[in-house]
């Protein structure tokens, strides 16, 4: 009748095989009722509960982009090569480039050398104080370093090729532009002159910058026995000329947080100035150590051999030649 409720009605025809008279006839009829609602399908009677949902995976961040790299300063020293650094003292007429025949003297610092060695190469570079706007003054010095640039071409026979001028503006000052003096010693030209040999034996005019190749163990300051030989260049020098002192500049790559590279890179230049005062006899007052972290990358930090070349020591030593 319904899925719920049907009729029923049967009949049977009963024999007795050893009472062949007897025989009899059944009938029944009834009604089936089915209780507690329709039976689910088989499948679902024990139905799988349903697996939980994925947790959303977020993908991992892609490495930060690092801003866009500098051309390191030309004083930055690599491996093999020394840089001098060489301030001329050149003052230019008001808003001009000429170089007046009485500071042929002053190029002559660097012209005489550069002929006495004919393998180096020289960065002339050109400073102003802040009188003035930017674009006038980066303008202005990008002039002035390269009058100085044909001036050694044209008076001392120094091929073009072995040097190149780059104007700075007021963009990296050395005093404050507060005062009449300082605005006079923000005007320079300073000459930054490569030198792929042992300048053990040249008497420097002022700076000298060398890169020490140390290398250090992950995020450890000690210094290895085996360096010995490489800090000995720095210490063989300061006893040459005993006027002369030092910074030690320490730097790392970017892996860790700024503060522990910043300290990291501290860390180590202490302990070169340390080597240097308890293996070479220098004396601790003529050293200083700066550690500069991660903040002065002379090379991208996505690559292993772009963090290695991070990695370094800078000596950069001041030269007072008596």
């Amino acid at each position: 009748m319904t899925e719920n409720v049907a009729l029923r009605a049967d009949a049977r025809y009963l024999l007795d095989f050893h009472d062949p008279t007897y025989n009899n006839l059944e009938y029944s009829a009834g009604i089936s009722f089915l209780f507690g609602g329709k039976k689910a399908a088989a499948a679902a009677a024990e139905a799988t509960p349903e697996a939980a949902p994925e947790a959303a995976v977020e993908p991992a961040p892609a490495p930060q982009a690092e801003a866009p790299l500098e051309p390191p300063p030309a004083a930055e020293p690599t491996p093999g090569h020394y840089k001098y650094c060489v301030t001329l003292h050149i003052e230019f007429d008001i808003d001009r480039a000429v170089i007046r025949q009485e500071y042929r003297d002053e190029v002559a610092k660097v012209g005489d050398f550069m002929k006495k060695y004919p393998t180096t190469t020289a960065v002339i570079e050109g400073h102003t104080d802040n009188v003035g706007t930017y674009n006038h003054n980066l303008e202005l010095s990008q002039r002035r370093a390269e009058s100085v640039v044909n001036y050694l071409v044209e008076n001392f026979g120094i091929d073009r090729s072995r040097l190149s001028a780059k104007g700075y503006g007021f963009a990296r000052p050395v005093a404050d532009n507060s005062s009449d003096e300082g605005r006079q010693k923000n005007r320079r030209i300073e000459a930054v002159i490569d030198c792929a040999f042992d300048v053990q034996q040249i008497q420097p005019t002022e700076r000298l910058c060398m890169a020490l190749v140390v290398d250090f163990d992950p995020g450890k300051a000690a210094i290895k026995p085996m360096y010995r030989d490489e800090i000995a260049k720095v210490a063989d020098y300061l006893k040459q000329y005993p006027t002369t002192t030092a910074v030690i500049e320490g730097h790392t790559d970017n892996v860790g947080t700024a503060d522990a590279n910043m300290r990291l890179s501290q860390q180590r230049a202490e302990n070169v100035v340390n080597y240097l005062v308890d293996n070479f006899g220098i004396e601790r007052a003529r050293l200083s150590a700066k550690g500069y972290g991660s903040t002065r990358r002379i090379s991208y930090n996505n690559t292993p051999e772009g963090r290695a070349k991070n990695r370094r020591i800078d000596a950069v030593i001041d030269c007072v030649i008596k």
